[in-house]
């Protein structure tokens, strides 16, 4: 949030931001099965477990997108598989999710993701796009691939958490159950998170992998138009039955570090206050802005510039800086450079 006049005062709540990763634009794909690879390496071979992941005929296609000036964030919106709805699909915001495609030319998806982007790569894409692979990954790339685990039902807690069992003879009664929940006296109670029996699997999960191999755009009977090969295992079913195997959908891994994170300080305007007043030392009962980097609050910054540099950083452009006075109003109020 960014103040738009000088005597705006920004409450603490929505200047404290926590920080938010962009995925980038990512597909939809199935987990086929798994496979072990041979890799060769200084001359050494050894077998790697390695997922197949496959994506059927029709592929994936951007189906919206969003803006921040209506919808507060860029987003590009992504669809895979297309169906034949039946009646009871027809019905409530299943039929509410049929018409906005319609309203694109696009058909019904069985599936449907949106997707954080940055604003340079938002304008990559057009609604009724079709998206490939190749264009997104490369080989050698590390990749967030997100499913749901296995239900395995109610469980135990050997099962569930691999607690260690009791033993097996000599009279023992305690086999294979759980134990102690926790003390009688203090704290009398059974702690939260208690690691007890249970339903297992069913979990929304996210590995990070490494593609190994990327098969695009293939144009033969009886496969599908993109396979992807994996390092490592992939949470759900693989594709046992003529429905195929679990959805999965993938991304970029989310890296902090990376340039494509980068965010601009946004500066905002102090409370007015009025002259004489030291503008670092809050008032009472009143809303007090300053420019913060993460909720971690910069004005140290500043202050060590002035010392060492009365003029302004060398190199520095201060005109967008409401900290000197030579600062163009209209220039400070502005959003981030992308």
């Amino acid at each position: 949030m960014v103040a738009t006049r000088p005597d705006q005062a920004i409450p603490w709540w929505n200047r404290m931001v926590k920080p938010q990763v962009e995925s980038g634009v990512g597909i939809w794909a199935e987990k086929l099965n798994m496979t072990t690879i041979f890799q060769e390496e200084e001359g050494n071979v050894r077998t790697v477990p390695a997922t197949i992941l496959v994506i059927k005929r029709g592929g994936n296609w951007v189906t919206a997108k969003k803006w921040p000036e209506k919808f507060g964030y860029y987003s590009v919106q992504v669809g895979y598989q297309r169906y034949s709805p039946k009646g009871w699909q027809l019905k409530g915001n299943r039929m509410i999710g049929i018409k906005d495609l319609a309203k694109n030319e696009l058909p019904p998806l069985r599936k449907i993701r949106e997707f954080r982007v940055r604003p340079d790569e938002w304008e990559k894409y057009e609604v009724g796009q079709r998206l490939w692979p190749s264009d997104l990954f490369k080989e050698g790339d590390l990749i967030d691939v997100h499913g749901k685990s296995k239900g395995k039902g109610m469980s135990g807690a050997i099962k569930k958490w691999g607690h260690k069992r009791g033993p097996m003879t000599h009279g023992s009664k305690h086999h294979r159950r759980y134990g102690s929940v926790g003390a009688g006296t203090s704290p009398g109670r059974v702690l939260p998170e208690k690691k007890m029996p249970g339903w297992a699997g069913d979990n929304k999960m996210a590995h990070t992998l490494k593609i190994m191999k990327i098969m695009d755009k293939i144009d033969e009977p009886n496969m599908p138009e993109s396979i992807i090969v994996v390092k490592g295992t992939v949470p759900g079913y693989s594709a046992y039955w003529k429905e195929g195997g679990s959805y999965v959908y993938m991304h970029r891994r989310k890296n902090k570090a990376d340039g494509r994170f980068k965010r601009d300080p946004v500066w905002l305007w102090y409370y007015k206050k009025g002259e004489g007043v030291d503008p670092y030392v809050p008032l009472r009962a009143k809303a007090w802005t300053w420019n913060t980097l993460w909720g971690r609050d910069m004005r140290w910054i500043a202050r060590e510039v002035k010392k060492y540099w009365p003029d302004g950083f060398p190199g520095y452009d201060h005109s967008k800086d409401p900290f000197y006075d030579d600062c163009d109003p209209h220039k400070a109020l502005k959003a981030p450079e992308w």
